[in-house]
């Protein structure tokens, strides 16, 4: 039996859940860029954007998102969230 590729996604990410860093690495890494050059295009010292992995920078994680290819609020739901609505778990 083969697996679709969303069912394959979802043993990595979990929906509603924020990516792991390892997961954000690898998709940078699907799409031939790493943090590193990341930064050295947005003139940033070396380890900035690791900030957005702990703490909410939308500046950084529009960056991160977009060479990805998909929306921050995909990588980080928890932070994009509308303020009335209440995460429910799984």
């Amino acid at each position: 039996m083969q697996l679709l590729r969303q069912d394959l996604t979802d043993l990595f990410i979990r929906q509603g859940s924020d990516w792991s860093k390892d997961a954000i690495y690898t998709a940078l890494k699907n799409k031939g860029v790493d943090l590193a050059e990341l930064e050295r295009l947005q003139n940033l010292k070396p380890g900035t954007m690791r900030n957005a992995f702990y703490r909410a920078c939308p500046a950084y994680e529009q960056v991160i998102a977009q060479a990805i290819g998909v929306e921050p609020a995909v990588i980080w739901p928890s932070r994009y969230q509308p303020k009335n609505s209440q995460h429910v778990a799984a």
